[in-house]
């Protein structure tokens, strides 16, 4: 009998409320109910290890192919006949090498990588600093251009060559190194002043120091008069 008195109260209640909302309806907070928010638990996951993604590197060479390149006067393309070790093989090595194919002498032979010039005393592997290759090509300077390539004859045959050298082996017996009249020669020349000035000139341009040619020059003068 309660439920149903309780029903019919309700039902008399709601029936007094209007069906819709004003637009000014303000509803009191006090009659709100106080809820707590509900949050789902989190699953207990374990971390990840994190590995970290190695890129397979190629083991550097032991020997690698060397090329020269001259694109200016006198256009030149050279390479070494065999592979070159990289830690032993250094850039004066690789200059000896061109200068007994092209005739150039070594003081005029400038190789550069990358635009850069490199150093006598570096190695291959100096060089290549890291990098990965199988051949290096290198860029090629001849100081004084193409006027410092000697001309390469063509090869004689075997019965020009006979002959050239049955006619130079009298001549280089009557040959002698005789000195021009009115010319100096010997220790004569040790003593004039000419000969330590073009001495020091020459020190000054391999040394690149003043101080150390005029230095060096004494004390050859100084031992020579000794």
């Amino acid at each position: 009998m309660t439920e149903l008195a309780f029903a019919q109260s309700f039902l008399s209640m709601l029936g007094g409320i209007p069906s819709k909302i004003t637009h000014d309806h303000v509803e009191d907070p006090r009659r709100y109910t106080v809820t707590i928010p509900y949050t789902l638990p989190h699953h207990p996951t374990l971390p990840k290890k994190f590995t970290r993604r190695t890129c397979a590197t190629k083991a550097p060479p032991e020997s690698i192919t060397v090329t020269a390149v001259s694109p200016r006067n006198p256009p030149l393309s050279i390479t070494l006949p065999s592979p070159l070790p990289v830690s032993t093989t250094s850039v004066l090595d690789i200059k000896n090498a061109i200068s007994l194919q092209t005739g150039v002498p070594v003081q005029k032979i400038k190789l550069l990588h990358q635009k850069k010039p490199a150093q006598d005393s570096k190695t291959l592997k100096d060089v290549l600093a890291g990098e990965v290759k199988e051949q290096l090509e290198l860029g090629l300077m001849i100081i004084g251009g193409a006027a410092s390539v000697p001309e390469q004859k063509p090869p004689k045959q075997e019965d020009e060559m006979e002959v050239d050298s049955k006619e130079a082996e009298p001549q280089q017996q009557q040959q002698q190194p005789v000195a021009a009249p009115g010319q100096q020669s010997g220790r004569e020349v040790l003593d004039t002043e000419e000969f330590w000035a073009d001495l020091k000139g020459f020190l000054e341009q391999r040394v690149r120091d003043e101080g150390v040619a005029k230095e060096a020059v004494e004390r050859f003068r100084l031992a020579w008069r000794s």
